[in-house]
């Protein structure tokens, strides 16, 4: 894709914008335990086993995304599935890149926490080093019940018609649908869910208001294929999230109370990051969302980085060679709130709570943080990803939410390495170019 910035509007302060190995062939079509090779690898009483020890792990942890038909390119729901990869299973849980969970427990709690303990890690890695013992198949634990999303939707969204993607081994494709009520409504809820799930890496969904969806239709003229190709983000002015998807995610219920206001005539734009597999698909993603006629609290969900960056006036320039190159900004978010918010759906200059909080970069991304610089000194840290990996992006609740007073500054910080790079990278939307971009989903208190 061409390097290029997105529209900015002159009033705009803050802008929003698996482990990749290859396919191994195995039994993915086996769904039940296969149990003719039990005590094969180990003996019943081992100090690690599958059945008493790990099955439940990998059940709860793993197996929703490797299973068949899933994005996961093998199957962990059987002991031979299972022993079959061992060392490569205590290997990536050992380096926490598996189960995928980026932040960083140091800087804040989150809800929906993916990560494995480390006790779970080490029984893990101790099962492995054993040689993968079975053990009794009457110690495996009663099947868990599946993870209950207990929020009722009301307004389902699916991709126009059925895309089939043709851009390996990924395509980034943006598809905008109308949103169906002609009343003031309130998003409280939002999950996707995968037409295609073995090749749906993520789903990224938002809110276009009724003066910006000229723009974007144009972007879907423009292109001769269904929706259009977008990359760092859906291509025109930065409209704010409504919500993302990856793998593994589970309860789409915003923080109780609050919701996002969506006036008629809005359109929803959903970003799709489709691995690409020869056969696959045709996916056809639904969008579902909880909706409300008013909340106690209504939500912002800002998308956050320097202006400056995205115009060019001061470059966010990673030059090429460099190993370690870090870009900071931070603004008083309470006194922006009259030029991101003109609709007055948050008070200016009142404290703000901040629930939940989210990254973007692109590929030459190495760490990322959103903090919040207090007034009075010292600093809260809202998210933080010490290892950044652009296949997987989430949004991230807060389990106790922080509050922003006026005076405090919200602050974002981004490094990359362009080691490999035979030129310097900018803020741009292409492959070839960068990004620093924090969202953050704040209310009243």
């Amino acid at each position: 894709m061409p390097r290029s910035a997105p529209a900015l509007p002159l009033a705009l302060l803050l802008v929003a914008c698996s482990d990749g190995s290859d396919a191994i062939a195995d039994d993915t079509g086996t769904t039940g335990d296969t149990t003719g090779t039990v005590g094969t690898t180990g003996p019943d009483d081992a100090a690690v086993t599958y059945y008493r020890d790990i099955k439940a792990i990998l059940d709860r942890s793993c197996a929703g995304c490797h299973a068949p038909g899933n994005i996961a390119p093998f199957a962990l729901q059987t002991y031979e599935q299972a022993r079959q990869f061992a060392p490569a299973l205590a290997a990536s849980v050992g380096a926490g890149t598996m189960p995928p969970w980026p932040p960083d427990a140091a800087c804040n709690a989150y809800k929906h926490d993916r990560s494995l303990p480390e006790a779970e890690r080490a029984a893990i890695a101790a099962w492995a080093e054993l040689g993968a013992p079975a053990g009794d198949p009457t110690d495996a634990p009663d099947a868990a019940p599946p993870a209950a999303d207990d929020v009722v939707y009301d307004v389902a969204l699916a991709l126009p018609e059925p895309y089939a993607p043709t851009i390996a081994p990924d395509e980034y494709r943006c598809f905008m649908m109308d949103w169906p009520k002609d009343e003031l409504a309130y998003v409280t809820g939002f999950r996707a869910t995968p037409g295609a799930a073995e090749i749906v890496h993520h789903v990224i969904a938002f809110l276009i208001p009724p003066d910006q969806v000229a723009e974007y239709e144009a972007l879907a003229a423009a292109d001769p294929d269904p929706g259009w190709l977008c990359y760092g983000g859906p291509g025109g002015q930065r409209p704010n999230w409504l919500g993302a998807w990856v793998p593994g995610s589970n309860n789409g219920a915003l923080p109780p109370g609050t919701g996002l206001r969506v006036e008629p005539g809005s359109k929803v734009v959903v970003q799709m990051h489709y691995h690409t597999l020869p056969g696959a698909g045709p996916d056809r993603t639904t969008l579902e969302m909880r909706t409300a006629a008013s909340v106690e609290r209504s939500a912002l969900m800002i998308p956050f980085t320097n202006p400056k960056w995205v115009t060019g006036q001061t470059p966010m320039e990673i030059p090429a060679g460099a190993t370690e190159v870090t870009h900071t900004f931070s603004a008083d978010l309470t006194k922006a709130l009259p030029l991101i918010d003109p609709g007055g759906e948050l008070a200016a200059d009142q404290p703000l709570v901040l629930h939940a909080a989210s990254l973007h970069m692109h590929t030459l991304g190495v760490s990322g943080r959103v903090s919040i610089e207090r007034a009075a000194g010292g600093s809260d840290c809202a998210l933080a990803i010490p290892r950044w990996d652009f296949d997987w992006q989430g949004n991230y609740q807060l389990t106790a939410p922080l509050t922003i007073a006026p005076g405090d500054r919200l602050a974002l910080e981004c490094t990359w390495n362009n080691a490999a790079g035979d030129g310097p990278v900018y803020w741009g939307e292409g492959t070839g170019d960068e990004m620093c971009l924090g969202v953050v989903y704040v209310t009243s208190p």
